[in-house]
């Protein structure tokens, strides 16, 4: 009998990279009872294939189910902007090709089932049990709330990366669907989580510790950091910030980061500009603080670098 917190995974693995690093943190941490891991956002195919490489790569046998690629609304057009678009290629079905796809990826098998599926039967079966962690747009919750409204309150956590307060612009996972934040964050889920850009943006690696993942034996650690270099040279980064993966060490130590109740809202007629709404009767736990020390220490123990 398993009696490790029961979690599923919603994630856009495939554009930056630190998607990939909150996965292995997840498997290899040994806290989880992992139930299967969703894809989101464009191509949720070779999301969730390439999700599916790394963790065979790691001996896991958890299955990965493909979401829902485009927003509940807005227009995928009106995300990107052309200095990225011209960068962009397509795949043999005409859909984005995400940077860090590899061919050897293709084979990965994945599940016919839809992650929204996936999703209200888990919850349905394991009611008041199931944390989970969206890591990218979230389109696949919001559906699945949207699809069995019943599932919001036997929802035990939705703990997401996302949002920030007191920036000018809209971070990317709510600004890719402020309307499916909203659906979230306004649901009858008891308790939710924003651990938001505030302090994920304080969890730079450093070019040492990129060294120190090139220099690796670890196979997942390789194939992450090949889809590392592989980001870096399409986006002309150098330096990661591990916003997803301080999500999830979150929630292995929840005294890495410091939270307050607050009042959060999206203004859907701003991109999702997210702001504190005095009228909302509910609160939300928003990140404000961060132990960096401990995150670190936790990060880098978990993955043996």
């Amino acid at each position: 009998m398993n009696n490790l917190p029961k979690v599923i995974l919603d994630t856009d693995i495939g554009d930056d990279i630190d998607d990939a690093f909150a996965l292995l943190l997840l498997l290899e941490s040994h806290k989880f009872d992992v139930l299967g891991i969703t894809t989101v956002f464009r191509n949720s195919i070779k999301r969730a294939k390439m999700a599916k490489q790394l963790i065979d790569s790691l001996g896991y046998d958890i299955k990965v189910y493909p979401g829902i690629d485009n927003p509940l609304k807005v227009s995928i057009d009106n995300l990107i902007s052309p200095e990225i678009k011209q960068k962009e290629k397509v795949d043999e079905n005409n859909k984005y090709l995400i940077p860090q796809w590899d061919e050897s990826m293709e084979k990965c098998q994945i599940e016919n089932k839809s992650a929204v599926d996936f999703i209200v039967e888990s919850v349905n079966k394991y009611p008041n049990e199931i944390t989970i962690i969206p890591i990218g747009p979230m389109t696949n919750i919001a559906s699945a709330i949207k699809k069995d409204p019943s599932i919001a309150n036997k929802i035990k956590e939705i703990r997401f990366m996302g949002a920030g307060l007191n920036y000018n612009f809209v971070e990317w996972n709510i600004f890719c669907d402020p309307d499916a934040a909203k659906i979230v964050i306004d649901s009858d889920v008891k308790k939710i989580t924003a651990v938001t850009l505030n302090v994920t943006s304080q969890t730079g690696l450093s070019s040492e510790e990129v060294n120190q993942l090139r220099n690796n034996d670890s196979k997942a650690i390789k194939l992450v950091y090949n889809a590392m270099m592989k980001w870096f040279a399409h986006y002309n980064f150098e330096n990661p910030v591990m916003h997803d993966p301080l999500t999830v060490t979150s929630l292995i130590d929840e005294s890495i980061i410091k939270t307050e109740k607050l009042k959060l809202d999206f203004d859907l007629s701003n991109h999702g500009m997210p702001f504190i709404n005095s009228e909302k009767n509910k609160f939300i736990n928003v990140s404000i603080s961060v132990d960096k020390e401990k995150f670190f220490s936790l990060f880098k123990k978990v993955l043996s670098i």
